[in-house]
Parts: C-alpha cells; structure tokens; sequence
C-alpha cells in the first residue's frame, strides 16, 4: 500500500538524499555471516533534478497548458538485504527492499505522470528461491528481464501518483513472480509468471524464454514466448507475443564489429477492447563498431527502430505495444529512445526511429556520449489523434557519465528536439529542450 507523506517528512527526505549524496565516501556495508547464512545489507540514495523549456514544443505541460518551463527534483531512499543460505549443494537466497521517494519543485515536466508532491513509501523487492547448478526457482517480487528487456524488462512505470517518481526508476522489481530456470548443455530454458505493478494495469504475464547460457564464438540468440493473461487497463488482456533475437552477433575473426536485433510479432485477441485481433509487429536491428586500440576508446551504434501502427479502414489491431520494457539494460538509450520523445511522447508505438550515437571514454571513470534521433510515425496518427504527416521530430542528446564500479554513478546531460510538421500538428512548434542531472549510491 503507498503511504503518503506529510510535507515536513517530504522535504526532509529530499534534503537528507541529496546531503547523504553529496557528503558520500566510497564506503559499503559489511557482510554479516551466521555460520552458512550470510546476510548482505544496502542502502541505495538517488535523485536527479530536470529543467525544461518549450515543453511538449510550446504547448506547455499537460497539467497546466500553456506552462513552457519547468524544474523537477525527484528523490529516493532505498533500503534492503540480501541473504544467502548455502549449506551443501542447494543454495537458498531472498532479499528486501523498500522505497521512501518523492516529487517536488514544479512536477515532472511534461505534466503527464508526477506531480509536485507525490510521493511513496513501499516495499519493492522481496522474494526467495532455491538454485543449483543445474535449476533456479524463485517467487515474489523481484527484477528478471529477456534479452536486452525490449519487451519483457521492468514490471515498474514509476509514474508519480503510484511510485512517488518518475526519472529515476527507484523502483525495479515486478509487482510479483514465479520464475523456473534450467541450466541445459549449452542453453538455459526460463517459464515466467509475473505480475505488473497499477501504472502498467496490475497485468499477468506467462511465458518462456531459451537463449543460449554462454557468448558462443558467433553472438548469443534467444527467443521467447508470452501472453498476458489480464491486462485491461491498455487493452492487453489476451494478447500473444513471439520473439527471436540476437546479441553481440558477430564473426570470430572481427569482434570490433556486432550486431544487436530482435523481431517481435504480437497476436491474440483484445477481449477487453472490443474482440479486435492484434496483428502487430515490432523489430530493430542495430550495428555497433568499437576502435578499443584507439585513445579514449571510441565506440559508434546506428540503430533502426519500426513499431507497427494502427492501419486505417481494417478490423485488426495493427498498433504495436511496447509492453514491459526497460530503461537501461544494455546502455542509457535501451529502451526509451531519446530523452524527449522516449520520456514524453512516443513511447515504442507507432514509431520509426534512426540513431546514430557516439561514445568514448577519456579517463577511466568517465564517459562522453552523444546521440541523434530521427522519429517518425509509423502511420499518420498520433494515439488516435489523425495527422497529415508521420514525420515527427529530430532530437540531440550530449551528456557526461562518473562512475566508481557499480557503487556510484553519475549522469549530466541536455536533451534537444526540434519538432517537425506531426508534431507541430499535435503539441506546437517550438524547439524542447531538458537539461539534467542524475546521481545514484549504493552503500
């Protein structure tokens, strides 16, 4: 159940975040051992501040129209454990967390998914299981992604109302889940059952994935199979997804070159959104080259993006949904394409998307990174709202990344896009632009 807030404790928890973060030492806590039990304690500190102007290109938020600027600090506080129990050959493990968060200053930015003043104060992870070498089964809340999470990644939206933030993903874990792993000769074989949280309808998901357990000299492949069993909200309920995919394809004697992609058809029949059949399909391909011999190590992606839209005058369902996917499995664009259009508007629907990005690595904690999107419509329609045209907008994003292992991580970075003749039919014509800041500790 989330808990709200009252406004002392609200500020008081924005302002202890942000001074635990600042005055942080490079610091961990200790394991706590009970002869084969081991009990690994955390405390994970996280904000990020935005500030916008020209918001959703001119039209303003959608909280307040006409409203052109915003700032927005979202906080978080998060404690947990970890436990592992290994007498002999099986091994029993669980863990905890919780998440006190909020939203302050003016509310997110665009105006869609958190206010000033939400907030919560709820439990995230909390699971157990058994594992061996040869099987792994698990239930209750916990994080579990397919592939690089393009559409199984994250049971949390993190919208305000529900997870008291936004921007910074405090929330990881699905709602609940029984998961069964296998270990086969040079596979893994996974059946799912998981439950959404409220923001993604409180949906049911089954399905099994087999992917191949290690990098074999050619990449690693995978493939997967679902279908959500309730999931009204979005109209999901009764819809089948099959998915083949590939990563890190590439050929022995040519590592610097890889191949990522992955190819989606989504079936079944929306019982809940009037019997329409669901004849969608989603896929990307991606080509990445690494000069690791060069200084700064330079790396180059261009990525190609195409999510089927809803076709006109056909009692199908061509409109492909994103379903569960998540933000930053492989790297800081998977999957929210673009820190406008993937925060606020396009959402892996109706979409055709170009990247190009470039990323390099000047001193060994640090990384600069830039990219470039061209959006598109896939048909001429923006979530029912008809235009003339399916081209959507060009956007730029620069940013800075710090990191210290996998404690600390900091990100600095500005957002811009200029919209082109669909987006200036549905939002306005002025240029978006979103400067920000994000830092994240773990003790």
């Amino acid at each position: 159940m989330r808990r709200k807030l009252n406004v002392g404790l609200r500020n008081w928890l924005t302002a202890t975040t942000l001074t635990l973060l600042v005055a942080s030492n490079p610091l961990a806590f200790d394991d706590i051992n009970f002869g084969d039990l081991t009990v690994s304690p955390t405390l994970n500190l996280r904000a990020s501040l935005q500030y916008g102007t020209g918001i959703n290109f001119g039209l303003g938020a959608l909280d307040d129209i006409g409203e052109r600027k915003r700032s927005t600090l979202f906080a978080a506080i998060k404690p947990g454990f970890t436990t592992s129990w290994k007498p002999k050959q099986i091994e029993a493990y669980g863990g905890f967390s919780a998440v006190l968060a909020t939203t302050s200053l003016d509310g997110e930015i665009s105006g869609q998914v958190a206010r000033s003043g939400d907030e919560a104060f709820e439990t995230d992870h909390a699971y157990f299981g058994w594992r061996t070498d040869r099987f792994d089964i698990s239930f209750g809340g916990q994080e579990y992604t397919v592939g690089d999470g393009f559409i199984i990644g994250d049971g949390n939206f993190n919208q305000g109302g529900e997870d008291g933030q936004y921007w910074t993903g405090a929330f990881l874990a699905w709602r609940n889940s029984a998961i069964f792993k296998a270990n086969l000769s040079h596979a893994k074989l996974e059946l799912f059952w998981l439950r959404t949280d409220r923001d993604l309808g409180d949906s049911r998901v089954a399905g099994v994935n087999i992917e191949t357990t290690e990098t074999l000299s050619w990449g690693k492949f995978g493939a997967v199979f679902l279908e959500v069993l309730e999931g009204d909200r979005f109209n999901l309920d009764g819809m089948q997804a099959w998915s083949i995919r590939g990563h890190e394809v590439h050929h022995p004697n040519f590592p610097q070159l890889s191949f990522f992609g992955e190819f989606v058809l989504e079936r079944g029949t929306d019982d809940d959104g009037g019997g329409r059949d669901n004849d969608a399909t989603g896929w990307y391909v991606e080509a990445q080259y690494k000069f690791d011999a060069l200084p700064w190590r330079p790396k180059f992606n261009y990525r190609y993006a195409r999510l089927s839209g809803d076709e006109d005058n056909t009692n199908d369902n061509e409109e492909y949904r994103g379903l569960f996917y998540t933000i930053f499995k492989r790297d800081w664009d998977t999957w929210y394409q673009g820190e406008i259009a993937g925060e606020y508007h396009l959402f892996n629907q109706n979409q055709i998307t170009h990247m190009l990005k470039a990323k390099v690595y000047p001193r060994e904690r640090w990384a600069l990174m830039v990219h470039y999107y061209s959006h598109d419509l896939e048909e001429p329609h923006y979530f029912t709202i008809p235009t003339r045209s399916t081209d959507w907008a060009d956007e730029v994003n620069v940013g800075v990344e710090y990191f210290v292992g996998t404690r600390f991580y900091g990100y600095a970075g500005v957002a811009w896009s200029n919209p082109n003749s669909a987006a200036e039919e549905v939002f306005g014509e002025d240029d978006f632009t979103v400067l920000q800041g994000f830092v994240s500790y773990t003790f």
